[in-house]
């Protein structure tokens, strides 16, 4: 019997025929896409997932220096790696949740809050999820995307005041619905794992923010790739494709685009990835300390090197294997961590004591009460967080982990508290974006989510703020006025001081009602209900004083017209576990110094 190869023929024709393509001009180098599309007095969106266009940002800088071009600057977060472009002059206006050093512990920037006391630069701050709704309105082709958010809070007030948010009749039922503006950027980067030869676009998980700016940018989407493939070796991961070549003006294939922050890539184990650069992050958060030393750091890192190869040739191949290197799941194992966190002896400092107070009262705040996740903001909220969970795992009871970022289910990575550590992304059981997290698993319908939160203040109705304070542009929202606007529960950590624990907050960030407790390293402050006046129901034992005098102190530096229970309990000292697992899991004091 004879074999019919015309079959086979056709079967070869077509495969032919399915790889042919006519030539794509979207292929350019990253400095002819910026030239092409980027003008002064443009909207630049740079966000897109948790890997971040940093390449792509450090070039508007090389091309747009001492041009004067007053950008308005629009991302997530506008962290360590933001400020050369507002040291230079490059930004008139910033529209984000977060502007603030992120790396290692959040704080206000001096830049930042110079260019805002100034006037030089205006701060528009929203929450992430309402940032993010904002660009999925637009991308939708919606006059408006209702929110759970923003209501009752001065933030939702000040944007009011721009137009950019309102309430509004709800035509279905009762009352009203707020709802925030569309929000188009003129020209917006996003950075990717890897494109094919069409220019589809691959980004792996969490997603953050989302690529919703990809499909709502007025003139131009620049992406940034650190590895081309074939479209067959595409179609192999399409649940990981999430912006189309079509909507794609220019790709750029820049390898460590992302730099310093990390690119995600687990799920595609073809394909390396890298974590952050802590070191670069680090020196970036010194240098922003002085106008001088940014400029410097400026110079060094981003106007001497003419492209981005000069900059790779700089990192050299030793400092990007290792960041290759340390994206395996238990790298931990070998970075001594046991031998770092048992280096400091028996002694507490004040901040693992308020973590370890903060670890059991969320223990007990949680038992019995079945909430669907925790929610921690970064610091000593996360690291609590982390503590209470691996204790209630300890006894059998599982609470997943969840990070607004779009991961759910995490483990936490010993030897790294960073809230958005690689390891912790690539140890999740779910991994999605902020309309998830925040928008569904934190404030949907069926939610029963705990959030942990820190501020600046919080005051006697439960109100916090992480916005300002008279003359002083703080760290923003961030998540946090999303996860206070949706939670079905909240517990703050802040320290203890007339300053902090105020009658009236400065600014609500985020309302209080879902703030049910707060726990600071001296005392415990707790109520049934949001209506409810809080009460001291806990005191932390230290220098051998009894529970009257402890009371007594706690209460002299607190202005609230608060009363303690009848009976206040003493918490004791933290004992020698309760330290070695929160030493683990902060070997270096980032936090816990």
């Amino acid at each position: 019997m004879q074999t019919d190869m015309s079959a086979f023929d056709i079967a070869a024709r077509w495969r032919a025929l399915s790889r042919a393509r006519v030539g794509v001009a979207r292929f350019m180098s990253l400095p002819e896409a910026v030239a092409a599309h980027v003008r002064e007095k443009d909207t630049l969106y740079f966000g897109g997932s948790m890997a971040r266009p940093n390449a792509a940002m450090f070039e508007v800088i090389r091309q747009f220096w001492n041009m004067d071009p007053e950008f308005t600057l629009v991302a997530p977060a506008v962290a360590n790696q933001h400020a050369p472009m507002i040291a230079g002059g490059l930004v008139k206006h910033v529209i984000t949740s977060i502007h603030a050093m992120t790396y290692p512990t959040p704080a206000p920037h001096p830049l930042y809050v110079e260019a805002a006391k100034s006037g030089r630069v205006i701060f528009e701050n929203w929450s992430l999820l309402t940032l993010s709704h904002r660009l999925m309105a637009a991308a939708l082709g919606l006059p408006f995307m209702p929110t759970r958010s923003l209501v009752g809070s001065d933030m939702g007030k000040r944007l009011a005041a721009i137009n950019a948010t309102s309430p509004v009749k709800n035509p279905f039922e009762e009352g009203d619905a707020q709802v925030v503006a569309p929000l188009s950027p003129d020209v917006t980067f996003i950075h990717g794992l890897a494109a094919d030869d069409d220019g589809n676009i691959l980004i792996c998980p969490p997603l953050y923010d989302g690529v919703w700016a990809a499909f709502c940018a007025g003139r131009a989407v620049i992406a940034t790739v650190d590895h081309i493939v074939s479209g067959e070796f595409l179609r192999r991961y399409p649940e990981h494709v999430r912006v189309p070549a079509y909507a794609v003006s220019a790709v750029c294939h820049v390898p460590l685009g992302g730099h310093p922050n990390s690119l995600p890539s687990a799920p595609i184990p073809e394909l390396s990835g890298y974590t952050d650069d802590y070191e670069m992050l680090t020196d970036l958060r010194r240098a922003g300390r002085t106008l001088d030393t940014l400029l410097e750091w400026t110079k060094e890192w981003i106007l001497d090197c003419r492209d981005h190869n000069d900059y790779l040739e700089k990192l050299g191949n030793r400092r990007i294997q290792a960041l290759q290197g340390r994206t395996s799941n238990d790298g931990w194992q070998v970075e001594r961590v046991s031998e770092r966190a048992r280096s400091y002896g028996s002694v507490a400092t004040e901040a693992e004591k308020h973590v370890v107070l903060a670890a059991r009262v969320l223990r007990d705040r949680v038992t019995g009460s079945e909430p669907s996740a925790l929610l921690a903001g970064l610091g000593i909220s996360s690291l609590a967080a982390w503590m209470a969970a691996i204790q209630l795992g300890q006894s059998g009871k599982h609470l997943p982990l969840m990070v607004e970022s779009g991961m759910f289910g995490y483990v936490p990575s010993p030897g790294d508290p960073f809230l958005f550590n690689y390891r912790n992304m690539a140890g999740s059981s779910m991994l999605s974006d902020t309309q998830l997290t925040l928008g569904l698993l934190t404030g949907g319908a069926q939610n029963r989510a705990f959030g942990v939160l820190g501020a600046a203040e919080v005051d006697a109705r439960g109100n916090l703020n992480s916005s300002e304070l008279p003359g002083m542009l703080l760290t923003g929202s961030g998540g946090a006025n999303d996860i206070g606007s949706g939670a079905r529960e909240i517990l703050v950590t802040i320290a203890h001081s007339s300053k902090r624990l105020v009658q009236s907050a400065t600014f609500i960030t985020t309302p209080g009602r879902a703030v049910l407790t707060v726990v600071t390293p001296w005392a415990v402050f707790e109520r049934p209900h949001s209506a409810a006046d809080f009460v001291l129901t806990r005191v932390q034992a230290r220098n051998g004083l009894d529970v009257e005098a402890l009371v007594g102190e706690a209460l002299r530096e607190c202005t609230w017209a608060v009363k303690p229970c009848s009976a206040p309990i003493l918490e004791p000292e933290p004992t020698d576990e309760e330290l070695d697992l929160a030493r683990h899991l902060d070997p270096d004091r980032l936090f816990l110094n």
